[in-house]
């Protein structure tokens, strides 16, 4: 492995951290804000973020192609837009267990678009090592899985947010060579705001007085700030960054690591217990993972 994977690596991890934390901040928040109200603020935050930092060291770098305004309209109501409303909602529905599961299967999707349309050369090893790490996630979750009944809507929506994040990871991977992923996740959290604007008004949480005074409560405020840098932006970054070097199919499958920091920080800042099969799910999402970065991947352009 050359220094360029090992970094790509570290990249992948931390986005995977992020995005894993992301969940415990979230539950925090939800004692006083609704989910539409803290995405929608979250990539409020993110945007302002991300427009400050592009126009501070990559103003040149900006302006995207005519032609490429489709794919960038798309990937951005893919996800942040579609995926984080059907993840959402879907809870409504099912147990979060269930959810997990099948949001798990992400990465398997994207491996089969990477192998049979973005021409990556992702071994039988590698398909192999995604379904293992899946099953290290189903491992990790079976107590959960086991003691909550399923219900239909729930599954759909669950599985509407997994086409949701292939049909974001198929459209990005066709910029990501030609933009930096600083600039995509710009134009992807602003547009995605626009589109959670008519949501966030309809539902009236513009003229909601507790929305805006729980966004003065510092522990709230830290929150959001966290989910909006970290979880919105950077964790975004990393990825994109991960693609690029490694393709989407082995970038993508890092996503199961989620999970494993989720329980892990769970742990340590909520005081979630840490049984033995939540060790053993997280040993074999590693492996798994672990198995899909055996082969070096080569794409075709």
């Amino acid at each position: 492995m050359n220094s360029k994977n090992n970094l790509c690596y570290l990249w992948l991890l931390l986005a995977a951290v992020f995005w894993g934390g992301s969940f415990v901040f979230t539950k925090y928040l939800l004692a006083s804000l609704d989910p539409v109200s803290i995405i929608f603020i979250r990539l409020i935050i993110s945007s302002l973020f991300l427009w400050l930092i592009s126009l501070l060291f990559l103003r040149k770098r900006l302006k995207i192609d005519q032609k490429d305004w489709k794919f960038v309209f798309l990937f951005s109501f893919f996800e942040p837009f579609l995926y984080f409303i059907f993840e959402t909602y879907s809870l409504i529905y099912t147990s979060a267990s269930i959810v997990s599961i099948i949001i798990a299967t992400i990465p398997l999707f994207t491996a089969l678009l990477s192998k049979y349309y973005f021409t990556e050369n992702f071994s039988n090893l590698n398909l192999a090592g995604v379904l293992i790490s899946v099953t290290g996630i189903g491992i990790m979750l079976l107590p959960g899985f086991m003691d909550t009944p399923d219900g239909l809507w729930g599954v759909a929506l669950a599985l509407l947010a997994v086409f949701s994040a292939v049909g974001y990871g198929f459209y990005v991977k066709k910029l990501s060579k030609n933009y930096h992923p600083v600039v995509i996740v710009t134009y992807q959290n602003s547009i995605g705001a626009i589109f959670f604007l008519p949501l966030f008004l309809i539902l009236g949480h513009f003229n909601d007085t507790s929305i805006w005074i729980a966004m003065t409560d510092p522990a709230n405020l830290a929150n959001l700030l966290i989910l909006a840098i970290f979880c919105s932006s950077l964790a975004f970054i990393f990825f994109l960054r991960g693609i690029q070097v490694l393709g989407l199919g082995r970038a993508n499958v890092f996503s199961n690591l989620i999970p494993v920091a989720t329980a892990v920080i769970s742990f340590f800042l909520l005081g979630e217990e840490f049984p033995l099969y939540k060790i053993i799910g997280m040993a074999v999402v590693i492996v798994g993972i672990f198995l899909v970065q055996k082969k070096t991947i080569t794409v075709n352009s």
